[in-house]
């Protein structure tokens, strides 16, 4: 009986180990419906494909560690980078974060730029944010938008929230709203599709431009060090280029090219 508990208790400290050596090797990578195509492709309600998956996965073979990839909507980010809960938001930016301060921030992946969409059929023109008054605008829910802040507070223009861009451009062809504004990757993959595109109009200037950084937890199983070394090897050797340009992001031309 003694042996038999003693082979027992030697059984589930090993399950222990086991299961800590496993979390300690595991890299919780968010997502969420915030993250449009091509940065998230989903199937069957699992990450598939998409920016993200790729770029963690190149990642994960370079730090030799596990991925886990966990749906998070947009608001809870910030709480559960913070406490741990996930380890890693790769598309991000401090100016995002309320709890930037709190994190750990990788090297630069990559840019991009908000712009502003419109209807084809829209004859106005708009040459800057100040033309933009009086109109309604389809937003991300939870996103902060620091440039158009200050017009939204003064209600120079109204901000709608949606989920995702896939919506906005729903509502925008409805006539619903009057523009919408997002992330020039995700519109020009959204506009891939020539009779898509003919629907909808890019104004021809930027909202804000962005540097594209990981968030990282504070108790990460990877240092940022580490981290911020296999993003190098990445960029060094094409990988971050290859992927971006495997989603055609930049097939259609945005309309700030010389910036």
């Amino acid at each position: 009986m003694l042996k038999r508990s003693v082979s027992l208790f030697i059984l589930l400290l090993s399950l222990c180990f086991q299961v800590h050596a496993s979390t300690e090797n595991t890299l919780v990578v968010a997502y969420g419906d915030h993250d449009s195509m091509p940065y998230a492709i989903e199937e069957h309600d699992k990450l598939s494909a998409g920016i993200i998956k790729d770029i963690s996965t190149e990642l994960a073979a370079y730090l030799d560690i596990n991925i886990e990839y966990r749906k998070i909507p947009r608001q809870r980010l910030e709480r559960y980078l913070e406490s741990d809960q996930i380890h890693v938001v790769l598309i991000s930016n401090p100016k995002w974060l309320k709890n930037h301060d709190k994190l750990q921030w990788s090297d630069v992946l990559f840019n991009e730029q908000d712009l502003i969409v419109v209807r084809a059929d829209n004859d106005k023109t708009y040459n800057s944010i100040e033309d933009l008054k009086g109109i309604t605008i389809g937003t991300i829910r939870g996103y902060h938008y620091s440039t158009l802040q200050p017009y939204f507070k003064e209600k120079y223009f109204v901000r709608y929230d949606v989920s995702n861009l896939e919506v906005n451009f729903i509502r925008l062809s409805l006539d619903r709203i009057d523009a919408l504004v997002d992330a020039d990757i995700l519109i020009n993959y959204y506009l891939k599709d020539s009779d898509k595109f003919q629907k909808f109009r890019i104004l021809p200037f930027s909202v804000s431009k962005h540097e594209i950084k990981a968030a990282i937890s504070p108790n990460a199983p990877i240092s940022l060090a580490r981290f911020n070394q296999a993003l190098s090897q990445l960029k060094s050797q094409g990988v971050i280029e290859a992927i971006l340009e495997k989603y055609q992001v930049n097939k259609i031309k945005s309309p700030i090219t010389n910036e």
